[in-house]
C-alpha cells in the first residue's frame, strides 16, 4: 500500500462511484442508500467540509422524495460535486482528530500524546498519513467500533487491497 493511497482523489472517486452505481445495478433502497453514505462519511470530510455539512441533511430527508430514482440522480450528482474538491492535509487532520475522538476513554495518557503528536506531524507535512491512519487501524483493532470499521476511509479500494 503506498503513502498515497487515501490521496489518490482520482481513485477514491472512481471506486466510490462504481460501489454507488453497482448499488444502483443491484436494487436501490433506502435503507442501501443511507448506509452507503454511512460508509463514506469520513472520506467526504476529507474532500469538502462545507459541502459534507450539505449532503447529510439531504440524506437525511431522502423519505421526503417520491422517487428513490429521482433522489439517487440527485444524490449522484452532489456526491460528484463533492468528491470533485481535492482532499487536503486541513480535512484529514480533521477527519484524524474526530477519529481519536472514539478513542478517548481506552488510550492511556501516553497513548493519545503519541496519537496527538503523529496527527500534529502528519498535519506539518513532517509525517505521510499513512503514519497516523495506521495507528489508528492498529487501535480499532484493540478497541473496535461498528461505526469506525465500516468506513470506507481506512479501506477505500476494497478490491484493491486483496
Amino acid at each position: 500500500m503506498s503513502e498515497s493511497w487515501l490521496e489518490d482523489d482520482d481513485k477514491t472517486r472512481l471506486y466510490t462511484l462504481h460501489e454507488l452505481d453497482t448499488l444502483h445495478r443491484e436494487g436501490l433502497t433506502r435503507g442501501k442508500l443511507i448506509d452507503f453514505h454511512s460508509r463514506y462519511k469520513l472520506i467526504l470530510l476529507a474532500h469538502s467540509q462545507p459541502e459534507y455539512r450539505k449532503i447529510g441533511p439531504f440524506v437525511a430527508d431522502i423519505a421526503q422524495w417520491p422517487s428513490l430514482e429521482a433522489f439517487f440522480v440527485a444524490y449522484r450528482e452532489r456526491l460528484v460535486s463533492l468528491l470533485a474538491h481535492p482532499s487536503t492535509r486541513r480535512n484529514h487532520t480533521n477527519v484524524l482528530m474526530h477519529v481519536q475522538g472514539y478513542f478517548r476513554e481506552h488510550l492511556s495518557a501516553a497513548q493519545k500524546q503519541e496519537l496527538v503528536a503523529l496527527i500534529d506531524d502528519y498535519r506539518l507535512g513532517r509525517q505521510p498519513l499513512l503514519a497516523p491512519v495506521r495507528l489508528l487501524q492498529h487501535y480499532m483493532t484493540e478497541f473496535p467500533d461498528t461505526y469506525l470499521a465500516g468506513q470506507r476511509y481506512f479501506n477505500p479500494w476494497p478490491e484493491a487491497s486483496v
